[in-house]
C-alpha cells in the first residue's frame, strides 16, 4: 500500500525544517563550524569565544570601514610563534549587517605604525575612505595610505615580497596602529588560516624592521 498524501506532506515538511536548521547552523557557525574552531583553539592553546560584539571596533580601516565593525563570531585568540618571539593574534568570522562576510585574521605588530596602509589586489574594490590615497604598486597589490610621507619608508621590496606571499585568495591586506590584518574567504580551511597567520607575522616583521630603519 502506498503512502498517503498526508504522510508525504509531513515528510516533506520535516525535510524542509531539517534543511533550514542546517542552513541556519552553518550561517551562525561559519566556515568549518564552531566545533572545528574550538578543536583548533584547544590544540594550539588558544582561547575561544562564540561571540564578541566589541573586538572589531578596535580597527577602522579595510572591511571595518566598508561594512562597519559588526560582530566577531567563533573567535579564537592566542599567540603566533615567530623567530622574534610570540605575536598576539585573532581569527574570527566577521559578521556585518547580520551576514557573515569573511574570515578576519589579525596579527600584532610590536611597534606603532605612523599611518594606515591598505594593500589591495587589482580585483579588490577601491577603498571608499576619503582619507586614503593611492600611493604606488607594491608587488601584485596597490597601496592606499592615510599619510604618504609618514609611510613611504615602509613601502619596500621586502614588503612587496611578503605581501605577495599572502596569496591571491586574500584580496585585502592592511596595517593600522599596531596590527596587520587580512580577510580570507568564507570556507577557508584551518590549514589555510594557519598559513595566513604565519604570512601576516612575516609582514609584521618586515614593517617593524622598516620602522627601525626609519628612526635612525
Amino acid at each position: 500500500m502506498g503512502l498517503s498524501s498526508t504522510v508525504w506532506f509531513v515528510i516533506a515538511v520535516i525535510a524542509l525544517l531539517l534543511g533550514a536548521a542546517l542552513l541556519f547552523a552553518d550561517r551562525r557557525g561559519g566556515p568549518g563550524g564552531a566545533k572545528d574552531r574550538k578543536r583548533w583553539a584547544a590544540t594550539h592553546g588558544w582561547e575561544y569565544l562564540d561571540t564578541d560584539p566589541v573586538l572589531p571596533s578596535r580597527w577602522r580601516y579595510g572591511t571595518i570601514h566598508q561594512g562597519g565593525p559588526g560582530v566577531a563570531r567563533n573567535l579564537m585568540s592566542g599567540d603566533v610563534p615567530t623567530s622574534v618571539g610570540p605575536r598576539h593574534a585573532y581569527v574570527f568570522d566577521h559578521e556585518q549587517a547580520g551576514r557573515l562576510n569573511s574570515v578576519l585574521v589579525a596579527v600584532q605588530v610590536q611597534d606603532q605604525l605612523p599611518a594606515a596602509v591598505e594593500l589591495r589586489l587589482p580585483s579588490a574594490p577601491l577603498p571608499d575612505d576619503a582619507g586614503l590615497d593611492l600611493l604606488e604598486p607594491v608587488g601584485e597589490r596597490y597601496a592606499f595610505v592615510s599619510d604618504a610621507d609618514a609611510v613611504r619608508h615602509l613601502i619596500t621590496p621586502r614588503l612587496a615580497e611578503a605581501s605577495d606571499q599572502v596569496g591571491d585568495d586574500v584580496e585585502l591586506l592592511w596595517a593600522e596602529e599596531s596590527w596587520v590584518l587580512a580577510t580570507a574567504p568564507l570556507g577557508s580551511s584551518s590549514e589555510r588560516v594557519q598559513d595566513l597567520l604565519a604570512d601576516l607575522a612575516e609582514v609584521a616583521t618586515v614593517l617593524e624592521q622598516s620602522l627601525g630603519v626609519g628612526r635612525r
